[in-house]
């Protein structure tokens, strides 16, 4: 806000109304925003395909080692299958132990020697074992817990077996119930049991097995079986060992919980992806798959495709934003520039344009030039009438400034021309009050001011005034201190301030030093708070009672109505205290001006 109180404008003349418009003020702003309205929707879908594809891209590796671990589950799965009705099969057979020993020794040539068959009695101890070359190590005697507990009960259990280069493999035992007779046809209870790695070797499938895929060299997948003490071990016992997984995976395994181990687990690293997930048997399985040549190729593509759709989208704001500023924008500019020139009394307006410029710019500049000769002549006028509205105010000022003081003579006149002491006193009241308003139209008249006036040298001057007529100028028994801030007033509460000082002064000078007292009379006009005044004015006299008691007057007479009055009038509360004298202290509002603040 100015001094004048007026709110300040832009420069454009319209209010800024916060960060949207100022960001998107200029016409150049605005175009990009329209053109990212109109090419946005299709750029954010062309974006969001691309993204989409690229996050497939992203996850395929990790959906292909994924479902590794969901085949070595399934092949798994069918091997016990596979073994578990073998077993069934020879179980329904009731031989005794020679036959036992040819029908297991046939069974593992037709399954390709994968499997290592056993015969246990009902205690679990081991009564004929079809090993083959290399023969597996079982205990003399299969825990309890390790048996089936009824008939058609098939029991599966996970084994770690150490093999002779000291890793230990993980292995699946099978065990079912079966009967036993002998060469009287005795039966008796026990149990069949297989023993199956769950390794994989080439030399045990046929060809066409789609396991054969898994144990391609420097193929797609590489694939580890997790023991139940959690060591690794390829899923490939035969073919070209794929090493040790990377440490990072290696730590991601050991960082799992026992929740998360029962549940799928999958890991991206690079262009490297693992999963892990529980399989058959109780064991787990690690597979890694890497970034194939295709999804390179659609990694690289997804880059290409976005630097593309970015250069065309800042290629078409570039165009647009230079193609706005030389047809649109530089005419504009150009029209403000003249507008400015105008404000700034250069003369009168005349903006120049050509055919380059847009119809409706031209249309708009012989608009504005019509307008400001118009405005020119209208200012013009108006400026002759300001002037004479200045001089008229001034000579009524000065005019009633001389009313006044010609009526506060004629007041004085004839109150010297009574002889009666109360006349006389009202009459010289009256003229005090005349004199109050007479220096205020005065000071309104020097400052030129018509809405506020400072009321600093205004107080002074009325309380020197009030003492002089009173007849105590230049010091004497009464001494006079007067300390007003520089606070500016309307002339609706200048009045009645003036007034109730003149009043309270006056009373004081009358009642409050009889008999020849001396004292002080002082007088302070400050601002307590941003909209509030106080006037303090005190005396060391009698006090009120007593100098109403002593002129045989009552307090309640026209002095202290006017006073009570006036502050009504500026809404302000009076409080009168009588302690070593007489003090009142009026605290009233500040008007707002007309602009919304606060008069000074």
């Amino acid at each position: 806000m100015d001094k004048g109180g007026e709110r300040r404008q832009p420069r454009w003349g319209v209010p800024y109304s916060g960060w949207f418009l100022q960001l998107f003020g200029t016409v150049s702003a605005r175009m990009i925003a329209i053109i990212f309205c109109a090419a946005g929707p299709m750029a954010i879908i062309a974006s969001f395909q691309a993204w989409n594809s690229y996050r497939h891209t992203l996850q395929a590796p990790a959906f292909r080692a994924d479902m590794a671990i969901s085949r070595i589950d399934l092949e798994v799965r069918h091997d016990v299958d596979h073994i578990g009705a073998l077993l069934s099969s020879v179980s329904r057979m009731s031989l005794d132990e020679n036959g036992f020993v040819r029908t297991l020794q046939m069974a593992r040539s037709l399954t390709g020697e994968f499997y290592r068959l056993a015969l246990l009695d009902d205690e679990g101890r081991v009564l004929l074992a079809v090993n083959g070359d290399t023969p597996l190590p079982l205990p003399d005697q299969v825990p309890y817990e390790d048996l089936p507990r009824f008939s058609g009960d098939v029991r599966v259990v996970q084994l770690d077996i150490p093999s002779q280069d000291t890793v230990r493999h993980s292995y699946i035992r099978v065990t079912l119930s079966t009967p036993i007779a002998d060469s009287l046809g005795t039966v008796r209870s026990g149990f069949l049991t297989a023993v199956m790695p769950v390794v994989w070797s080439r030399h045990h499938l046929q060809i066409g097995d789609p396991r054969l895929d898994f144990m391609q060299k420097n193929g797609t997948i590489d694939a580890w079986i997790i023991g139940r003490d959690r060591t690794l071990s390829p899923l490939c016992d035969d073919c070209a060992s794929p090493g040790p997984p990377p440490p990072d995976a290696v730590r991601w395994l050991g960082s799992m919980t026992s929740v998360q181990r029962e549940t799928r687990q999958t890991l991206s690293l690079g262009d490297a992806a693992f999963a892990y997930g529980p399989i058959e048997g109780g064991v787990a399985a690690l597979t890694m798959t890497r970034r194939n040549l295709a999804e390179t190729r659609a990694l690289v593509m997804f880059v290409i495709w976005l630097f593309i759709i970015v250069s065309l989208l800042g290629f078409c704001l570039i165009m647009v934003t230079q193609s706005a500023n030389a047809l649109l924008i530089a005419p504009l500019r150009r029209l403000t520039a003249s507008v400015e020139r105008w404000q700034a009394g250069d003369g009168v307006f005349n903006a120049r344009s050509n055919w380059v410029v847009p119809v409706e710019i031209r249309q708009l500049a012989r608009a504005f030039t019509q307008a400001t000769r118009s405005l020119v002549r209208d200012e013009r006028r108006l400026a002759r009438a300001a002037v004479r509205q200045e001089l008229l105010l001034k000579e009524m000022h000065h005019r009633v400034k001389n009313n006044l003081q010609i009526v506060a003579s004629l007041l004085n006149l004839q109150a010297n021309r009574i002889r009666q002491t109360e006349a006389r006193e009202e009459f010289a009241q009256a003229r005090d009050r005349v004199r109050a308003l007479a220096t205020l139209h005065r000071y309104l008249y020097a400052e030129g001011e018509l809405f506020s006036m400072n009321m600093e040298h205004f107080v002074t001057e009325l309380c020197s005034q009030i003492m002089q007529a009173a007849g105590h100028a230049g010091g004497g028994r009464l001494d006079l201190s007067v300390h007003a801030a520089t606070l500016e007033l309307e002339p609706d509460q200048a009045v009645p301030l003036a007034l109730i000082i003149t009043e309270i002064v006056s009373n004081a000078i009358k009642h409050a030093f009889a008999d020849g007292r001396r004292g002080t009379i002082s007088v302070r006009l400050e601002r307590v708070e941003p909209s509030q005044a106080r006037l303090d004015i005190a005396d060391d006299g009698i006090g009120l009672a007593g100098g109403y008691r002593l002129s045989g007057e009552e307090r309640s007479g026209i002095g202290m109505q006017l006073i009570r009055g006036f502050a009504r009038q500026l809404g302000g509360s009076l409080k009168i205290i009588e302690e070593n004298g007489t003090r009142y202290i009026l605290l009233f509002p500040l008007k707002a001006d007309e602009a919304g603040g606060l008069v000074r």
